[in-house]
């Protein structure tokens, strides 16, 4: 899956459950640092057994292996990693709202443990979405698992993404408020963090993401403040700063909601109730899909140009789902058949779990073929609804 400077990474398969995918990480010690490689491992792992969160994956099994080498097994967590969702998808605002959120809730359960877990690596490659927006944060490689100010220790953190106090050895729970900061900054403006504008030591936000709307940039320039101090200290006070600007993606995250102060009534009478979101023509507007993969089309495009679009975009689907319907009952089988008569026993066992993988992997492709075609054919079709109906 990946290679960095403490370690190598595989997924692997359960011989005993072919259906278990698993991520195996591989520390082989060699070298001056080799022994400070196996310390961050032994923290990894030991972080990893005292962790329980839905968004981080489950710890399995650690071991040695050959003379210097060391063994990690987890959970394989689900989806694509923000990174790569990002170089076929642009995210938009909601988007960019709801990851911060879910990832703040992750945050906020690390930081409140004793003592506080810091991850010091937050960016993209180590987010990862599914289709249904269930945010996961993987690779605890550099996690330091106690509050300490030991300057002059190895510097752990990607470039960029790194805040300004871990080039000293020195990370609090501000150090991870900068990272998912330049992460936000990164993904918003598809340029990494160390390539945007600057105005001193401060990122030029209010220029470069002049799409988004102010009060957000101005949460992220807190976040990426270079001075820790001047940071927000915890993912609870991040959370507070938000309302105004995520209140959708506030209630409907049950990690925030603790964070989160309830609004006062207006003086006078009882609290009101909002009203739900509506498009420019006035029709109710459409609720936020939690897909990595969302389409959008202008509200301000001519209807008649959004109805053949809409289905274009149905008949992609519809082709693309019987496409993959006979790939997945017809010519799969027949490939898989020819091609075992010709290898070993041993082999055939191979070429079995190879076959069910490629069949889930078409069964999800199916599935998103299935989405585009829902939304070329009914998903533009939504009109206001008579007062009381």
């Amino acid at each position: 899956m990946g290679a960095g400077s403490q370690a190598q990474t595989f997924l692997a398969r359960d011989e005993r459950d072919h259906s278990r995918i698993v991520v195996v990480k591989v520390l082989k010690l060699g070298g001056e640092t080799g022994w400070k490689k196996f310390d961050l491992f032994e923290r990894e792992v030991r972080v990893l057994k005292a962790i329980k969160h839905p968004a981080v994956p489950r710890y399995i099994d650690s071991f040695e292996g050959e003379r210097g080498t060391f063994y990690l097994l987890m959970e394989r967590a689900p989806g694509a990693t923000l990174r790569a969702i990002a170089t076929r998808a642009r995210f938009s605002e909601l988007d960019l709202l709801e990851i911060l959120v879910k990832t703040l809730g992750v945050l906020k359960y690390l930081h409140e443990q004793d003592p506080p877990v810091i991850h010091r690596d937050i960016k993209p490659a180590n987010l990862l979405r599914d289709a249904r927006g269930r945010i996961s944060v993987v690779d605890f490689g550099g996690v330091r698992d106690a509050l300490r100010n030991d300057g002059g220790s190895t510097v752990i953190g990607t470039f960029g993404y790194m805040a300004p106090e871990q080039l000293h050895g020195q990370a609090t729970p501000a150090t991870d408020i900068y990272s998912l900061g330049a992460t936000i900054v990164a993904l918003a403006g598809k340029v990494d963090p160390e390539d945007v504008p600057r105005k001193g030591l401060r990122m030029d936000l209010s220029n470069h993401l002049s799409r988004l709307s102010p009060g957000f940039v101005e949460v992220l320039e807190r976040m990426t403040a270079p001075n820790p101090e001047a940071r927000p200290q915890s993912a609870s006070e991040v959370l507070r700063l938000l309302p105004d600007q995520a209140p959708g993606v506030l209630r409907k995250s049950p990690a925030t909601r603790a964070s989160r102060p309830k609004p006062a009534p207006p003086a006078g009478g009882p609290a009101a109730t909002a009203a739900p979101p509506r498009a420019k023509d006035g029709a109710l507007a459409p609720k936020p899909v939690d897909d990595p993969y969302i389409i959008e089309l202008d509200e301000s495009m001519p209807a008649p140009l959004r109805a053949v679009l809409g289905v274009m975009f149905g008949i992609v689907g519809v082709a693309g789902v019987g496409g993959l319907w006979m790939v997945q009952h017809f010519f799969l089988p027949i490939a898989f058949t020819i091609i075992s008569a010709f290898v070993s026993a041993e082999s055939r066992q191979r070429l079995r779990s190879s076959k069910a993988e490629a069949q889930k992997s078409l069964g999800e492709g199916q599935a998103g073929f299935r989405r585009l075609a829902e939304y070329g054919f009914g998903g533009q079709r939504r009109r206001q609804l008579p007062p009381g109906k």
